[in-house]
């Protein structure tokens, strides 16, 4: 099995590779990266060679970002309209304002991208921490039928 077929098999069980000071990090389920590490130990120098060689790739053409495949630019995509359709839900957004909203997020460009994702992310936590604070305040009113 090549590096790169493990690398997708990792990524297909919801781990993730990356370089972290030189060395071959994995984030993701602890039960999948257990599972995984024995089949990856062997192969751990030509796995750090291949995450250099694309980190150095990546850095050629987008030096100020992570390397990002198709799949992780859909995945974020799918994620970022999730996140707005959400919070317009949240927020009463009028339907105008959702469709510019979620089209300028999917046809803008990929700079873009992260900043969006990070920005409706922490939109939609507010929201949704101001909606918990009036739903706790609605349970705590004390009522008196005096």
């Amino acid at each position: 099995m090549n590096i790169r077929d493990l690398i997708q098999e990792a990524k297909a069980a919801g781990v993730r590779l990356y370089l972290h000071d030189g060395k071959v990090k994995l984030r993701g389920d602890a039960e999948a990266m257990k599972a995984l590490k024995p089949k990856l130990a062997p192969h751990k120098a030509a796995i750090l060679a291949y995450l250099q060689d694309a980190e150095q790739q990546a850095s050629e053409f987008w030096p100020w970002a992570p390397y990002l495949t198709t799949a992780d630019v859909e995945r974020f995509r799918t994620e970022l309209v999730g996140i707005i359709e959400k919070l317009a839900d949240m927020e009463h957004w009028p339907d105008e304002h959702r469709d510019d909203v979620l089209s300028r997020a999917i046809r803008g460009p990929l700079a873009d991208l992260l900043p969006n994702l990070h920005h409706f992310n922490q939109r939609l936590t507010e929201a949704t921490a101001q909606a918990a604070a009036r739903e706790a305040t609605k349970q705590r009113t004390w009522r008196f039928d005096r």
